[in-house]
């Protein structure tokens, strides 16, 4: 025992000779500024040499230990991002899925298929599902190695883009296969981060025969390199970066969005049954006894939340039957509709609560184009907002208001900008040109400050109806403009569809572990629980005071 602690006590002593080495050199190069505190002051003139010329730790108190550690992280995150740079690790990681699917790709061009075409084709013979099939543990390893490597140092960079505004997207594995998010808001957003589909999947492959593998495997792939062009542009902030999850690297990140899961989904079964439930195992154990449909409706008080599909209809019957007879039952292993009923909320919590963290991180704006992901997202904020309303007597902590009715005619916004064409408005710097013809756009409700919602809600939507009102005079004054890029005129990318805002406004940050800092979520022995990143996620959150705005863009079925 003695000797390991002399061993870390070592360790210890040459991180820390590390650290104020990296501190002096800082302080040399005139990188740093010293606040003015006498305190500060004097524990910096107290540090002595030794007679080997190397710093006597004994004289380097608590205050000039703190200053080091963090100059240190910082210098480590800057050496890091100047080993793997952005534009690198995009092209590394397209050109490993060119190489592997570049050929498929080239086919479904030439054909005119989508991703999903493509996938159900090369997934309809046995020979060619178990030649995709057979490629699929090394790929994977391939790709959570290179994520391995390069993840950090890229999270890192989109995360120092502060003056970029982000989308992140979440709700599914991925974009939908026919059509470009980038494509529908480009325009409005700097940055769109996507998720590696791949990692996401990972756990869901084995569950799956082995046509839906070669299939989902194929469509991946395929809808990833339809992303290829923009992510590797040569522009001055990326179009688009694909960015892996981090809970597919920390430790404890996935269990902990999973608990925050089965806490909203506790709540979102209590307004779906109209009763109370303890504990999750609670829910479980009332849900296995409902094993059939006609068992489960007639316990439903709120038909609204039994949501699987918002294309499966309106009918309670019916999205239950389909979600037991479809994937989802398949997946949960279990055609016990109660227990499908109720783990569906878990798994759709879980998500949520996923994006809104990884879009803290990125402090970037949720952006969702897939309605049913919309209303459980809604949910969740919904649900948060009420503890904290609970907690602090204050009242209409949430809102969700959609942009067309706002605008009292269907929305109408530059949703179908062609790849090439955004690449050469970002080279020509036009785009600013046409954001600043616009007016006020996305960015005006992404940097909306939801803490005064709850007083001036309906002012801020006001303001918000009236930027949109002037934006679509705007988009009037652009098409008369008859500007062309890549070939296509301004007119060609308009559509019409619905814009919606979701925001939770709580003065604390909201994802559920809203309370994390008063204890309030967790008992303090689970508090050990919580992964050290989400604590420190929690605790700037705290400091910030942040809430968040989220954004849904989706198409009506007719154009523009």
């Amino acid at each position: 025992m003695e000797e390991n602690h002399k061993d870390e006590q070592k360790a210890y002593e040459e991180r820390l000779r590390r650290r104020l080495k990296i501190l002096r050199k800082t302080f040399e190069e005139g990188n740093i500024r010293i606040p003015n505190d006498p305190h500060i002051k004097d524990s910096l003139l107290a540090v002595r040499y030794g007679p080997d010329g190397e710093i006597d730790l004994s004289t380097v108190d608590g205050i000039v230990r703190s200053m080091a550690l963090a100059i240190t992280a910082m210098n480590d995150r800057e050496e890091l991002k100047k080993a793997y740079p952005l534009d690198e690790i995009q092209q590394t990681y397209f050109e490993f899925i060119d190489r592997n699917f570049g050929e498929y790709y080239k086919i479904m061009l030439e054909r005119g298929l989508t991703p999903h075409d493509a996938g159900l084709a090369l997934s309809r013979r046995e020979e060619t599902i178990n030649s995709i099939t057979d490629q699929i543990p090394d790929f994977f390893n391939i790709i959570e190695e290179f994520w391995l490597n390069a993840g950090e140092a890229l999270i890192a960079h989109v995360e120092d883009m502060h003056e970029s505004l982000k989308g992140v997207f979440g709700g599914d594995l991925f974009p939908a296969h026919s059509e470009n998010i980038a494509s529908k808001c480009g325009i409005y957003v700097d940055t769109i981060i996507l998720p590696d589909p791949f990692l996401r999947s990972k756990a869901l492959f084995p569950r799956w025969p082995k046509g839906d593998q070669a299939y989902y495997f194929i469509k991946h792939a395929l809808n990833i390199l339809q992303y290829k062009e923009l992510a590797c542009a040569k522009v001055d902030q990326p179009i688009v970066v694909i960015v892996p999850d981090k809970a597919a690297f920390e430790e404890g990140e996935r269990d902990f969005y999973m608990k925050l899961g089965k806490d909203d989904s506790i709540e979102h079964a209590a307004r779906m049954f109209g009763r109370k439930f303890e504990s999750f195992e609670e829910l479980m154990e009332f849900a296995n006894a409902l094993d059939t449909i006609e068992k489960v409706v007639a316990e439903i008080k709120d038909k609204s939340r039994v949501l699987f599909d918002t294309d499966f209809g309106n009918d309670v019957f019916e999205q239950i039957k389909r979600a037991v007879d479809g994937d989802t039952g398949q997946l949960m292993g279990t055609k016990n509709p109660g227990i499908i009923v109720a783990t569906h909320a878990m798994g759709r919590m879980t998500v949520s609560n996923e994006l809104l963290i990884k879009a803290r991180r990125m402090r970037a704006t949720p952006i969702i184009d897939a309605p049913t992901s919309w209303a459980y997202l809604n949910w969740k904020l919904e649900y948060d907002a009420g503890k904290a309303e609970a907690e602090s007597g204050l009242k209409d902590l949430h809102i969700l208001r959609s942009l067309q009715s706002l605008s009292k005619n269907e929305m109408q916004w530059l949703g179908k900008v062609p790849t090439d064409a955004l690449i050469e408005l970002r080279k020509s710097g036009a785009l600013d040109e046409i954001r600043g013809i616009l007016g006020s756009g996305v960015d005006e409700i992404a940097k909306a400050n939801p803490l005064n919602f709850f007083r001036t809600t309906d002012q801020v939507f006001e303001n918000i109806d009236h930027a949109f009102e002037v934006h679509r005079g705007k988009i009037k004054e652009l098409s008369a403009k008859k500007w062309k890029f890549a070939g296509t005129d301004i007119a060609s990318w308009l559509v019409v569809g619905t814009m919606e805002v979701t925001a939770a406004a709580t003065g604390i940050p909201v994802w559920g572990l809203a309370t994390i800092a008063a204890n309030q979520v967790f008992d303090i022995p689970k508090l050990r629980e919580i992964p050290v990143t989400i604590k420190e996620l929690a605790e700037e959150n705290r400091k910030l005071k942040l809430s968040p705005v989220s954004l849904l863009f989706k198409y009506a079925n007719k154009k523009a």
